[in-house]
Order: C-alpha cells, then structure tokens, then sequence
C-alpha cells in the first residue's frame, strides 16, 4: 500500500527527531499530487508557523491549496464528541463546566480516546456540508510513549464497554487504526544509539498493536567525502601538525603554511568518523526493522525549518513515500 494512498498518517518519534517538519513535508507532497490534505497536531501548535501562517487552534483552517492545519486540544476533542452525542443544550448544562474539565485532565485514557475519536471523524469520507473530506490526515502524533498510549486507547475502551454506542465508536476507533489500507505509522528516528534502541522498540509496539509501519525516516545524518585511509593519514598529519614546524633535527619539517592547512582539516577528519558510527546504527535500524518498510535518511539541515524548505524535504521523501 502507497504511503499517501492511507486515510490516516500517525508520524512520531522520540522528542527532537524532527517530526513535525517530515509530517508537514509529507502534507506538502500529498497536496501536490491532488490530495485534499489535513495536517493536524495534537496539544501544541507549531505547525501554523511552518507555513507563515496565523494560530489556527482546534479549527480546520485552509492555508494552501488543498492543504488545511488542525491543532488537536484534547480537552475541546472531548467536548465535541459529547456535544455530537448528547446534543448542544445538554452538553451545556452537563458537561460545559470546570468539574468536567478537571476530570479529563485526571482521568488516564480520555483525551487519548477523545483525540482518536477526532481523527476518526476528520477521516471520514462523508463528513456532512458543513465539514470539508479529505483525502488524507496526517498527524504530528506526541512522542513515541504517549502516541503508542493514544493508539492503544480505543482497544482498553472497548474492551470496558459491553455493548452500547460507546463500545461501537470504540470498535470503529480500532478498525481504522488496524486497517493497513486506512492507517499508517511514520517513525523518525536519528542516528545514535539510544533514539534508535527506542525506535525498534516502538515499531515492535505497532506490530502489536496491529497499526501498519509505513516508513521511517532516519533525520540530520551526515555525509563524508573521505575514504577510512584517507581520514586516517590526514588525522595522523593534523596532530604532527599541532606542535608546528619541526626543527632540524625533529625529521620531516611541515611548513607553516601546511600546518595551517591540516588544522583546517583536523574538524573534516571528526565529522568523517561521526558519520561512520551514523553508518553504524543506520545499518542497526535496517536490521532490525522489515524488509518491507522503507528507511529514508535525510541529511543534516539547518535547525529551523521554514516554508521554502518543505518542498525540498518533500523531494527527498517522495520516493519512499509514493
């Protein structure tokens, strides 16, 4: 199954793995390729600012053609299932106060099955006049533990419900994220050893939890235009270098002239052997994870993200993610 051609995109990964630039490129290429497209984040907003555009808070608000944002907060999720169930006038006598608020903030599992029961209705595809269909919703997700917590919600909810309309919408809750031709996962990951240890970690999670792995994208990774002897000689010269010209008697004279050169290099020479233990856990993370699923490694770019540069990062991804 195509990457784009799901309903529903979770993209997610430990913090810092550069998640909501990839979810928000991935939003650039399915717009480009004729998709109505959400992109939605949950409890934060940082994605408006990707786009130059103003806040747009928990409303489905067009900045692109064919391209919406969406800020979930789980707190407003949980009232616009209720008001769906019960009505406007007895949400509001019932639910709309400071009592219900505090109990969802306290009670563990609400907001996580509040906020997928919001991400079962954007992905629907007849959604009423007032409400636009997309072709895909892609969501910055949290970090890998409170994702895969909001993932399993649907599943511990239904499993509590005995029947009624609660147990139905749990049960459509979990079909959808268990259907690998409606749902799939994106992990980001970086190249060192503990946010790789995390991201086979998570996508074993997924498999158990029947949520299809549809790519991961492996962030700021270096290249090196050195070969291993290569760095090695001029790392050996950088450091005879570094006490500076030989005297007569001291062997081989480096001039000072090449001294200054070699020291310029020594910092080529320690990238060059960074990108080697990158190289490293890549070939861990393509171990450990299925044939089947593709691994995109980006290479390091500059820390902020601006619209200009999602078209890029959408070129990079479009092979893996078509």
């Amino acid at each position: 199954m195509a990457l784009l051609d799901r309903r529903l995109l979770i993209v997610t990964g430990k913090g810092g793995t550069g998640k909501t630039s990839v979810a928000a490129a991935l939003g650039v290429l399915a717009a480009r390729q004729g998709k109505r497209v959400l992109v939605a984040e949950i409890a934060g907003e940082r994605l408006s600012g990707l786009f130059g555009h103003a806040p747009v808070g928990h409303h489905e608000t067009k900045v692109e053609e064919r391209l919406s944002l969406l800020a979930i907060e789980p707190i407003a999720a949980a009232h616009d299932f209720l008001r769906g169930q019960v009505g406007a006038a007895v949400h509001r006598v019932i639910f709309q106060n400071r009592l219900f608020t505090l109990t969802m903030t306290a009670a563990p599992g609400l907001r996580e099955v509040s906020t997928v029961d919001r991400l079962w209705d954007l992905t629907r595809r007849d959604r009423g006049r007032r409400h636009p269909t997309y072709d895909l919703v892609i969501v910055d997700a949290p970090a890998t533990g409170h994702a895969l917590a909001m993932l399993r919600s649907p599943a511990t909810y239904g499993g509590l419900a005995r029947g009624g309309p609660i147990k139905k919408r749990a049960d459509e809750m979990a079909s959808l994220l268990q259907d690998p031709a409606r749902t799939g996962a994106v992990l980001c990951a970086l190249p060192e050893e503990t946010p790789v240890n995390e991201t086979l970690e998570t996508a074993a999670s997924l498999r158990e939890l029947r949520v299809d792995l549809g790519l991961v994208v492996l962030n700021r990774t270096l290249g090196t235009l050195l070969q291993d002897d290569e760095a090695d000689a001029v790392g050996a010269l950088a450091s005879d270098a570094s006490g500076g010209p030989s005297d007569a008697t001291g062997g081989v004279a480096v001039r000072a002239a090449d001294c200054v050169a070699l020291r310029a290099a020594a910092p080529i020479v320690v990238e060059h052997r960074r990108a080697r233990r990158e190289e490293t856990q890549r070939a861990r993370l393509r171990e450990g994870l299925p044939d089947r699923v593709p691994l995109t490694a980006l290479e390091r770019r500059p820390a902020e993200v601006l619209r200009a540069d999602l078209g890029a990062l959408a070129d990079l991804l479009a092979k893996d993610a078509a």
